[in-house]
């Protein structure tokens, strides 16, 4: 090959490796920083709920159910003027996330916290379910809450704002094979602003 034709491949191959460099695409990341945030109108930021003490034989089926117990997540300084969301609104609101520790969930009820003990032997057999208190709607673990479980921040609030949830037992096996003993859990609250 002679000097003139190398020069001008070398040069065609120098043009088309830009384009194997090129981008396939892009990443567009969109945010705001807020003012403030809610926070948990507790000191330790725990909310304790006591759901009660029952006989193993009152769960005599998978899906039953003890009593339904009511609890609030007050918060305070939440933000009340409005800012745009994922969705495109532009509301004060926020989703509730609630990530399940310790425990995990019950193997095939991955919407029920899985009991364990703070001191003695754990149950087995049961879960704990935790609802919004004005819809009934299910509060999912360890998943981003849908659009059910998306709490407005009123502009007269003056940042309080009181999230109304019931939390129960709930069998996961039949009677004869539940196991009686401490039915503990603990679930992290995050409150998501998108």
């Amino acid at each position: 090959m002679n000097k003139v034709t190398k020069t001008a491949i070398v040069g065609l191959l120098a043009l088309f490796a830009g384009n194997a460099a090129a981008t396939d695409g892009e990443i567009v990341f969109d945010g705001e920083i807020l003012k403030s945030a809610c926070e948990i109108n507790d000191s330790n930021k725990k909310i304790e709920v006591a759901l009660g003490h029952y006989n193993a034989e009152q769960f005599r089926s998978v899906g039953d159910r003890s009593p339904k117990i009511p609890f609030t997540i007050p918060l305070v300084n939440c933000p009340v003027t409005g800012w745009e969301h994922d969705n495109g609104n532009v509301e004060a609101s926020f989703r509730l996330w609630l990530e399940t520790r310790d425990n995990g969930t019950v193997p095939n009820f991955p919407n029920l916290a899985k009991v364990g003990s703070f001191a003695g032997t754990a149950a087995t057999g049961v879960g704990i379910r935790i609802d919004d208190a004005e819809s009934g709607n299910l509060m999912p673990l360890n998943a981003m809450g849908n659009d059910n479980t998306i709490y407005q921040i009123p502009a007269d609030s003056n940042g309080i704002v009181n999230v109304d949830l019931i939390a129960y037992y709930v069998s996961t096996v039949e009677a004869s094979e539940i196991t009686p003993g401490e039915a503990d859990a603990v679930v992290n609250v995050t409150l998501d602003y998108r």
